[in-house]
C-alpha cells in the first residue's frame, strides 16, 4: 500500500486525489457515465457521496470522507462520514454515488443506503454506479498491477456483483432502473496517450462485459393516497 493515494478512516478506504484526466479515454467513459447518471434525476437539490477529485455536473452539494477533496472543488462541500449524513430528514430530491462503495465495509453499506434514504424526499432518487466483479475485470487488472500499470489496488473489500448492488438499492428504494456497462475496449483506458480517447464510439459500441453496474433507486411515498 502506498500512503501517497489512499488510507482507511474507521475500515473504510478514503481515496487521496488521482487525476482521472491523466487517462483520456478513462476519463470520456467517466463523462458518459455521468451523462447516464443525469438522465435518471429527477430536478431539484443534489447530494454526492465520496465524490473525489470531482464532483458530478448535477450535484449541488458533496460529502467526502478525504478533507482535501471537499476542500478543493469548486461546489459547496463538507467532510464527514455517509453513515450519519449531517443533513435533515427529506433535504434533497438526488443522490449521487460513483464508484465508491467497494471501498466501504460491507457491513456499512445498508446504514448508507438507509441515511440516503432518510434525506431524500418520497420520489427523490438515488443513482448508484459500482464496479462489478467479473472474469474480464480481474484478468485485466491483475495483469496491469503486475505491469506497474496500475500503483496499487485499493479494492480490498471487493466490487459488488450487479445482484449485490441491485440489493442494495432495493431496501429502502424501488429499483427503477439498472444498466450493465463495460466493454473489451477497457484495457486501453489505461493509456494516458490522448489518442485513446478516439476509441469512445468503438467502446459504446461493444457494451458485452461487465466492468459497472448502475442502479437507480426511487424513494417511495410513505402514503400515496394521502
Amino acid at each position: 500500500m502506498s500512503e501517497a493515494t489512499w488510507d482507511v478512516q474507521d475500515g473504510a478506504i478514503v481515496e487521496r486525489p488521482r487525476n482521472v484526466r491523466n487517462h483520456p479515454l478513462l476519463n470520456r467513459i467517466y463523462e458518459r457515465h455521468d451523462e447516464l447518471i443525469a438522465e435518471q434525476l429527477p430536478a431539484g437539490r443534489t447530494l454526492e457521496l465520496a465524490f473525489g477529485q470531482h464532483m458530478h455536473p448535477r450535484a449541488d452539494i458533496g460529502l467526502e470522507g478525504w478533507p482535501s477533496n471537499a476542500e478543493t472543488v469548486r461546489k459547496p462541500a463538507l467532510a464527514g462520514d455517509a453513515r450519519a449524513l449531517p443533513f435533515a430528514d427529506d433535504s434533497f430530491d438526488a443522490l449521487i454515488g460513483r464508484r465508491f462503495l467497494h471501498h466501504v465495509p460491507p457491513a456499512d453499506r445498508r446504514d448508507i443506503l438507509r441515511e440516503a434514504a432518510r434525506v431524500l424526499r418520497p420520489g427523490g432518487r438515488v443513482a448508484l454506479l459500482e464496479g462489478t466483479p467479473g472474469l474480464y475485470r480481474k484478468l485485466i487488472k491483475g495483469a496491469a498491477f503486475r505491469l506497474g500499470l496500475l500503483e496499487e489496488d485499493t479494492d480490498i473489500y471487493g466490487h459488488l456483483s450487479a445482484d449485490a448492488v441491485t440489493a442494495l438499492v432495493s431496501g429502502p428504494f424501488d429499483v427503477v432502473e439498472k444498466q450493465t456497462l463495460g466493454s473489451p475496449l477497457m484495457l486501453a483506458s489505461i493509456s494516458e496517450s490522448d489518442a485513446s480517447a478516439r476509441l469512445l464510439d468503438l467502446y459504446e459500441r461493444t457494451q458485452f462485459v461487465k466492468w459497472w453496474t448502475l442502479a437507480v433507486g426511487e424513494h417511495p411515498d410513505p402514503d400515496p393516497d394521502a
